[in-house]
């Protein structure tokens, strides 16, 4: 991949750069000019969410870059905003939104699909000034954006592992939360309970449940008072309705008689029922309503209360919901041990499954080996192949560790070519470190130059390099200028 220019917009102030296909050099005499930042602007503009630096706001500002792509071919990245970028080409002009279609845009550019290869490209050909050069084999390498060896290593390989690390991921949710539970149990041996400061049973609590059961009574006498009420006023339609159909029913002497709501039987004894029901029910509502006002009032006393005891009352009320709680720290413990032994089984059968019989690992270690042993940092006999996996950066400081860090990296870039076909640009930011003499930085330079010729090389630094040809992008005042 190369790129090819950058144009930078903030308001009224602009710039247009170009990069030479091979060695670029980001110069300014004194630091803090913006050489970091046009780097940013770059990894901004391949639609990575970078950092903003500190005079420059990213999303303030409207970023256009023209690539070239082995995967892909020529391309315009265009950014006006943090949540969309827009590629562009002679066939095709896209949106793509940010961050959720960032490895659909990636994968395009970078000719693969394999997650694990996209998500850690970046750590692979760019060293940050703050944190790249003590980055080895895993952390940040920039903002929100991590590498981990591990997960390279299993994408360039073509290793599925995804089963295992769900289950990784599903164990250690589990073991954060009985680990809070644990905390939780020690926290209440720790409460001395007692009937003056701390009640088990929440007052609150109490009157909560029990107003709540006084609502749900209240909407049933409710409901019930309201059947009633239709049920009373259909009767007495009724009764108008046979009085105005002026019937007649014929008695055993053959005589006519008028039916009226008098003369049903059980008619007025059923309009009785329903009254009478309808003042219980009614009584029945009104001590309801009665203690329910009657909750209220001591719940409105409760927190009145509360708030004059403020801070003190706060922990009170805290400590009695705590000592409520049923937690038994012992077989809390049992779990969080039977869990840790499943992840380390786990994590040992995804550590098997990347790096047994792995051709990647060999090519990787055979690559950073020939680095280090040329940087002057190690060899095949002072370097093992399970280095390459190292946690201990202890024993590794200043000019050793810069110099190990550009091993690895380089051996990355190597073995992505072998793998997906892509030469990656190598950006650095500031590669003379403060504890990095110029005979390490001419041997770093140098192993650029004899193997690295046919990759863009794009460094920013207050340093002057030997490259041939050398591209210089001078920054006198500030990055970005008024037009």
């Amino acid at each position: 991949m190369i790129i090819k220019s950058i144009h930078i917009k903030e308001g009224l102030y602009s710039r247009f750069i170009e990069f030479s296909d091979n060695a670029n050099l980001i110069h300014s005499k004194q630091n803090s000019k913006g050489k970091t930042t046009l780097l940013r602007f770059l990894l901004y503009s391949l639609g990575y969410n970078i950092p903003n630096t500190k005079k420059i706001k990213f999303e303030r500002c409207e970023v256009e870059t023209v690539i070239f792509s082995e995967k892909y071919g020529d391309a315009t990245l265009a950014r006006f905003n943090s949540n969309s970028i827009i590629l562009s080409s002679d066939s095709v002009r896209q949106t793509y939104v940010l961050p959720e279609q960032l490895q659909e845009l990636h994968g395009l550019l970078f000719g693969t699909d394999n997650a694990d290869v996209l998500d850690n490209l970046l750590g692979a050909f760019y060293i940050d000034q703050e944190k790249g050069w003590t980055l080895l084999n895993r952390g940040v390498a920039i903002g929100s954006i991590h590498f981990k060896i591990e997960d390279l290593i299993r994408g360039l390989s073509g290793i599925d592992c995804s089963k295992l690390i769900r289950q990784e991921e599903k164990l250690l949710r589990e073991l954060n939360k009985y680990r809070q539970m644990f905390s939780v149990a020690k926290y209440q041996e720790t409460i001395e309970v007692d009937s003056g400061s701390l009640a088990v049973e929440h007052y609150e609590d109490r009157l909560d449940a029990d107003l709540e059961q006084l609502k749900i009574q209240q909407n049933r006498l409710k409901k019930e008072l309201k059947r009633l009420d239709r049920t009373i006023k259909d009767n007495k339609q009724f009764a108008t309705f046979i009085a105005e159909m002026k019937l007649l029913v014929k008695g055993p002497d053959g005589t006519a008689i008028p039916v009226t709501a008098d003369n049903i039987v059980g008619f007025d004894d059923n309009f009785e029922y329903l009254i009478t029901k309808h003042k219980l029910i009614s009584s029945e509502l009104a001590l309801v309503l009665s203690a329910i006002a009657s909750h209220e009032d001591q719940m409105r006393a409760e927190n009145e209360q509360m708030s004059f005891w403020e801070s003190e009352t706060m922990v009170q009320a805290f400590d009695r919901r705590i000592a409520a709680l049923q937690i038994n720290a012992v077989p809390i413990e049992k779990e969080i041990r039977k869990i840790e032994s499943e992840l380390k089984a786990v994590r040992q059968a995804i550590t098997e499954n990347t790096k047994a019989n792995n051709p990647v690992v060999t090519s990787l270690y055979r690559n950073m080996v020939k680095y280090a042993s040329e940087l002057g940092v190690g060899d095949e006999e002072t370097i093992a192949a399970r280095y390459l996996f190292t946690s201990n950066l202890r024993e590794l400081s200043g000019a050793v560790l810069h110099k190990t860090v550009f091993a690895f990296r380089l051996a990355y870039i190597i073995e992505i070519e072998r793998a997906i076909g892509i030469k990656l640009p190598l950006i650095l930011d500031s590669p003379s470190g403060k504890e990095v003499d110029q005979e390490n930085i001419k041997l770093m330079m140098n192993i650029l130059k004899r193997d690295f010729s046919d990759h863009q090389i794009i460094i920013a630094s207050i340093n002057m390099y030997d490259f041939d040809p050398l591209n210089i992008i001078e920054i006198i005042n500030r990055l970005i200028e008024f037009e």
